[in-house]
């Protein structure tokens, strides 16, 4: 995971807007949602638009282009090469997992968008029925084994965050298993707790309130260090899976062609965007503080996300791993 900036760097980084923004742009930017609105992303794009766009002195549209799991919107903006009036907010599974998975993509996230700052990156937990035997994640691993019979587990997707983890879970706790997709994260998370699976790995936010409510219980998380929003829950790391980490992650980026001063600009309004304190605040709440890293930085966390998860799928094609 890319190193988090400190939130004092972020807040210094707002008066240089003013001094080194030397391009501006000349009517209403587009900023694409390659998802349905409600979401991560939407609520990332809606809580950035206002500030962003006081500082570039032109509104930012929010445009909500949902699609085969974010590719849709994703290519929608890889074809605007050249127009700076376009930003995109991109997340792992279209950047860093479809580029590896699906071969008549239409884009290519490396050579026809340009990043400019990794936003944040949200922890997921795995979660049981409240009603499970298992109390912790071995106690889970030790049940899944049990009968040695393929354990099935819901997704909300392919080429989710959430079936990469669950995926490299398996591989890590070496039990058979396989995955059930669904049309997103909330009936994926209803299943579990009707009783239709045994487990899942989701987005800590989506099922805190289930948490809370005693429908789910929480294992643990697949952060390095343990979530602000439930530090009672170990990391996997901590429970037998050293180094385990997986996660969604979300940046801002333009189309390929685009000025470097539009990128610069981007740039300085998205980090000092992410310094008030009211954004600081609210993304935190998502699941992690904002990292408002350099472009340099999010294309090499891109690119090691990319050959990370290749890894992965790679394990799970090869015959040897059922």
């Amino acid at each position: 995971m890319i190193r988090r900036r400190g939130l004092l760097a972020l807040a210094l980084a707002a008066p240089a807007v003013a001094r080194a923004q030397s391009w501006t742009p000349q009517r209403p930017v587009r900023m694409i949602v390659p998802f349905a609105p409600a979401g991560i992303l939407d609520q990332l794009a809606r809580l950035l638009a206002e500030p962003m766009g006081q500082r570039l002195g032109q509104p930012i549209i929010v445009e909500n282009r949902p699609g085969a799991g974010g590719n849709v919107g994703t290519a929608l903006a890889a074809r605007a090469r050249g127009d700076a009036h376009v930003v995109l907010v991109g997340s792992t599974g279209p950047l860093a997992v479809s580029p590896i998975s699906e071969p008549n993509l239409g884009y290519d996230p490396l050579t026809d968008l340009i990043p400019i700052t990794l936003l944040n990156a949200t922890p997921l937990v795995l979660v049981v029925r409240q009603s499970s035997e298992a109390r912790d994640v071995p106690s889970l691993v030790a049940a899944l084994k049990r009968d040695g019979r393929e354990v099935l587990y819901p997704t909300p997707g392919v080429g989710s965050p959430q079936l990469l983890a669950q995926e490299a879970f398996r591989q890590a706790a070496g039990f058979p298993a396989a995955p059930v997709h669904y049309q997103g994260s909330a009936p994926a998370v209803l299943a579990v707790i009707a009783g239709e699976f045994p487990f899942t790995i989701e987005n800590l936010v989506l099922v805190a309130p289930h948490v809370q409510a005693g429908m789910l219980r929480a294992l643990g998380v697949t952060s390095l260090a343990r979530a602000a929003m439930m530090p009672e829950v170990p990391t996997l790391a901590e429970q037998g899976f050293p180094g385990f980490s997986a996660g969604g992650w979300y940046g801002l980026l333009t189309p390929a062609g685009v000025p470097e001063e539009a990128i610069r600009a981007y740039h300085l309004a998205a980090t000092a965007a992410l310094a008030e304190p009211h954004v600081t605040r609210r993304i935190s709440e998502m699941g992690g503080p904002p990292i408002g890293s350099s472009p340099l930085e999010f294309r090499a966390h891109i690119q090691s996300e990319m050959e990370r998860w290749r890894g992965v799928m790679a394990r799970a094609a090869a015959p040897a791993t059922r």
